[in-house]
């Protein structure tokens, strides 16, 4: 079922880690790999994605996302597949794009939770890092970490979106 998802999302200086987390700041770190597939009459972006964790079975789900008038709200619909369905669909991946390879670094600031994903990969987005947070509404107040090193707001920045830094460059 589709619902609204709205997030901002915050460029992090380039060489933090999770190493650099004030100690009292408790995180789990998740492994994902994103495939954007072909549109399919669908107006918006589809994608499948692997997440696990260390040691432990991967998860996968199957998102379709479209716009909206506000950068920051998204309409969702996302739902757990099985590995059968997540290879079938990676049969319909889009040749012009690659998949995004990430850790996603979770954590809790100030009764807020935080992913901040750290891309990886031998290309433009290695190396990347962007903080996210979803909110419950639009007005929402953000209480950014300062342990975090935040370059600047990118919610409305349409070149650093997933679907965009998924581009195979030519």
């Amino acid at each position: 079922m589709e619902k609204p998802e709205i997030e901002r999302r915050f460029l992090v200086r380039p060489g933090f880690s999770e190493k650099d987390f004030p100690k009292l700041v408790r995180w789990r770190e998740f492994h994902v790999v994103q495939t954007y597939l072909l549109r399919d009459g669908h107006a918006g972006s589809r994608r499948v994605r692997e997440i696990w964790q260390e040691r432990k079975s991967s998860k996968y789900f199957f998102t379709q996302k479209r716009s909206t008038k506000n950068a920051m709200t998204k309409m969702e619909d996302e739902r757990q597949i099985s590995y059968e369905e997540h290879q079938t669909l990676l049969l319909q991946a889009d040749p012009s794009r690659k998949p995004i390879e990430k850790r996603r670094i979770c954590f809790r600031w100030k009764k807020q939770d935080f992913e901040l994903d750290i891309f990886s990969g031998p290309d433009r987005v290695s190396g990347l890092i962007i903080l996210e947070i979803e909110l419950c509404n639009e007005w929402q107040k953000v209480v950014l970490p300062p342990f975090l090193p935040i370059v600047a707001e990118i919610t409305d920045a349409k070149g650093l979106s997933n679907l965009q830094l998924s581009k195979k460059l030519n």
